[in-house]
């Protein structure tokens, strides 16, 4: 699998070892279209990824449309030679700033992922959303370590696709394509007609779970039904797994099942703010999940529950009077199928 932080790496350690009499070290990346090479600059290390566009360039509109942002830039470059290919045009794309290089190498990583999987899509439309995604995500302001709150909320919702992907062995991943959760739907997870709403609960001494709006257990006609599942959690530094781990084993699963949704996984985890490698001090122990279908029922506070004026409302609801809602876990894990 491609790594351009390892290429990077190593062509530095090997430009160490030389005198920089090179202009700049390429090494190719792929040799199926789009060919890619990447690029150290011998003078400041600063990396380069180099896109080929074929014997014609772009048009100027498309060049300036590409989404920039400082520290980086974008341009369509002609080389008559550029190893075995001659008098071809290349996008390339420079790191400009001194700061953060790992921050770069994703980005690049990223996009050359997208480049790879991505075929049916024109190579403009691939790197125009790839860089307009991570402008937005810089805009936004970048890598955040998540609230502890928010650390849970993510690992519920990892422990239920890490669930499904073991209970779905032979289905294509797509529970990744209704996962809403890090694009600020609703609803947690999307099916057809149905919605699924993850909750964790820290405290052993209480089954109360918090709904965060008035809007959130809303039945409609793309939602004619919402079920909650809830993840009773521990929390030690002893025993249990952590949020990193977790991260991990589902992204390892998805990738053995499909490279289009582990990237798709990969680009929802960078839209949290998420880095993998933060997130190993604190374990998880799932003691049980509890499933309930919040139905017309089911007690809850809706918008025309609301006196006029009052919006945006948190509740809390105490699972213990709501035994009569709670369903078997596999209705969800079969409501949540390919099919389904």
């Amino acid at each position: 699998m491609l790594n351009l932080k390892i290429e990077f790496e190593q062509m530095i350690q090997e430009l160490k070892s030389q005198d920089d009499s090179e202009v700049y070290k390429l090494n190719v990346l792929t040799y199926e279209s789009p060919v890619m090479f990447a690029g150290i600059d011998p003078a400041n290390h600063h990396r380069q990824l180099y896109i080929d566009l074929g014997t014609e360039a772009w048009d100027d509109n498309q060049e300036r449309a590409l989404p920039k942002w400082r520290g980086m830039s974008v341009k369509v470059e002609y080389f008559e030679k550029l190893f075995l290919l001659k008098e071809h045009y290349f996008l390339v794309i420079r790191q400009e700033d001194e700061q953060s290089p790992e921050i770069f190498d994703v980005v690049l990583q990223n996009l050359a992922e997208h480049l790879a999987a991505e075929k049916e899509e024109t190579l403009f439309s691939t790197v125009y959303k790839v860089l307009d995604r991570w402008r937005t995500f810089f805009q936004r302001g970048g890598f955040k370590r998540l609230s502890d709150e928010q650390q849970r909320g993510l690992f519920g919702e990892l422990w239920f696709i890490n669930e499904w992907l073991d209970k779905h062995p032979g289905q294509p991943p797509l529970i990744i394509e209704q996962w809403e959760g890090p694009t600020k739907g609703r609803i947690d997870f999307k099916g057809t007609r149905c919605g699924l709403e993850i909750k964790t609960v820290i405290d052993k001494l209480s089954k109360t779970i918090k709904i965060s709006n008035e809007n959130q257990l809303k039945l409609s006609e793309a939602v004619s039904s919402i079920y909650l599942y809830v993840c009773f959690l521990e929390q030690s530094r002893t025993h249990g797994m952590s949020l990193q781990e977790l991260a991990g084993k589902v992204r390892a699963k998805l990738a053995e099942r499909s490279e289009r949704i582990a990237l798709i996984y990969s680009d929802l985890m960078t839209d949290l703010g998420f880095r993998e490698e933060e997130y190993g001090d604190t374990l998880f122990f799932v003691e049980k999940s509890e499933v309930y279908e919040a139905g017309e029922d089911f007690p809850r506070l809706l918008k025309e529950h609301l006196p006029k004026g009052i919006s945006h409302v948190s509740y809390n609801i105490d699972l213990t009077h709501c035994s009569e809602y709670e369903k078997d876990p596999e209705t969800i894990y079969q409501m949540f199928r390919v099919e389904g």
